[in-house]
């Protein structure tokens, strides 16, 4: 990827977590990221393109990070499911990077665009069936990506948090299912 593309996508990343969706204008991406709104065009042909790259981007990263986290594990069987909730949440159940606040912007930036969302239940098919070709039992490892998934939700959604004792049992009770 281009130096270019990725100081816009940087610079598109850092308005829409300050600022939701509201913030992410073109010409203001174009400043933050220090080239002409004709330049991020030539890279991005829209907004929805913007948005687009954004989304491919926080999937590569998180791909990136699963297959990191699996290849290091020291123990094989389950790993890519510990990958997975490591990736997905931290320790004390909360979102382990800002991808959920990133994905509430792009989701609400988005709307009801079917292509893109569409390419979303794509990468969670792809990881769900990863999941079942982990080396534990199918259910086991969807059960963790489901509590996973539930508590990266709460946090997109806003939803009531479990408090920390709680969140840290709850992770600790689904590392325990992968075998670790």
């Amino acid at each position: 990827m281009s130096q270019s593309r990725e100081k816009i996508l940087d610079a598109a990343e850092t308005r829409l977590l300050a600022g939701g969706p509201a913030a992410l204008v073109l010409d203001a991406v174009a400043v933050d990221a220090g080239i002409s709104k004709g330049g991020l065009l030539y890279h991005f042909r829209s907004k929805e393109a913007l948005v687009a790259g954004l989304l491919e981007r926080m999937f590569e990263h998180f791909d990136r990070e699963l297959e990191s986290l699996s290849r290091t594990d020291p123990e094989a069987v389950g790993a890519w499911t510990r990958a997975y909730l490591g990736s997905t949440v931290t320790d004390q159940g909360t979102p382990a990077d800002s991808s959920a606040q990133l994905m509430a912007g792009i989701l609400a930036t988005l709307g009801r665009d079917s292509e893109h969302l569409e390419s979303v239940r794509e990468h969670f098919t792809r990881w769900h069936l990863r999941l079942e070709t982990d080396g534990i039992d199918p259910t086991t490892a969807t059960i963790v990506r489901l509590a996973a998934d539930g508590l990266w939700l709460s946090a997109l959604l806003g939803l009531p948090q479990l408090d920390a004792e709680a969140s840290e049992n709850v992770v600790r009770a689904l590392r325990d299912l992968t075998g670790a």
